[in-house]
């Protein structure tokens, strides 16, 4: 397949030469574009893939995490970064909605404690909640019609409290996975851990609230999806995105792995 206009390959062969270089996307790719790293990737983007900007908030970092899509009102729950309002630290929820051929941005005002990764489930949104200094975070569920009433769906893990919960899938057989790192704690709101930087599987539908750890030996793990079989969980290592001094630091000798 012909490599699209809005594409650069990667291949591992680049990636095991004596002596590897960063590619130069910036230069390639100016007006940005899709890097694939195994020609299978071609087969999804399509041959004129292309990346449209439909919204900016110059204010505050207002779009990184979520992204949930409710097909049933045709908006879209994102989560912004983290950054002081009125000298606290706090996340924001929005709410994209279609209007014409332009995109509004509503903020909302959502009992979820620093909220972060998120997932379709059931009608609404599970959010991943930080938590702060003294609200546990967990699983919060989000009915998607006003007043968009929440509740807790987890928030321990057998009697202590979750760091950080960044990210969240749900499996066809109804069971929720998701990550928790300690990232809380390493930014300044969370206290000190009680559990160590785990993936964890809870099986609602189980009437006994199973919940376990189905992978540890982590740095930080952040993002998770299934395959498209839901036969393999993969999960992202940002342990190389730490915190020194309030200032987020690369460091190369740490895990930046899947």
């Amino acid at each position: 397949m012909p490599v699209p206009k809005a594409c650069m390959i990667f291949s591992n062969k680049n990636h095991s030469a004596s002596n590897p270089v960063k590619a130069p996307y910036k230069q390639i790719l100016p007006s940005g574009g899709f890097v694939s790293y195994h020609d299978s990737f071609l087969s999804i983007l399509g041959p004129d893939p292309a990346l449209e900007v439909v919204l900016s908030n110059s204010t505050y970092p207002f779009a990184h995490e979520a992204g949930v899509y409710i097909p049933a009102t045709g908006q879209v729950y994102i989560t912004s970064n983290q950054h002081f309002l009125n000298g606290q630290r706090t996340v924001v929820i929005s709410r994209l909605r279609k209007v014409g051929d332009q995109y509004e941005c509503h903020e909302m005002d959502i009992d979820v404690p620093m909220a972060n990764g998120g997932v379709n489930y059931r009608d609404g949104v599970l959010f991943c909640a930080q938590g702060t200094p003294t609200h546990p975070g967990g699983l919060i569920y989000m009915s998607p019609h006003a007043p968009y009433p929440t509740e807790t769906v987890l928030s321990n893990y057998h009697g202590r409290w979750f760091n950080s919960v960044n990210d969240v899938v749900v499996h066809s057989d109804g069971s929720i996975w998701f990550t928790d790192p300690s990232y809380g704690f390493e930014q300044g709101f969370r206290p000190t851990p009680e559990l160590p930087c785990q993936v964890y599987r809870y099986d609602p539908e189980a009437g006994t609230g199973d919940v376990r750890v189905v992978a540890d030996g982590f740095g930080k793990p952040n993002g998770i999806c299934f395959s498209a079989d839901e036969e393999t969980v993969y999960v992202t290592d940002t342990n190389a995105i730490t915190v020194v001094d309030g200032q987020g630091v690369y460091r190369p000798d740490k895990q930046s792995t899947m």
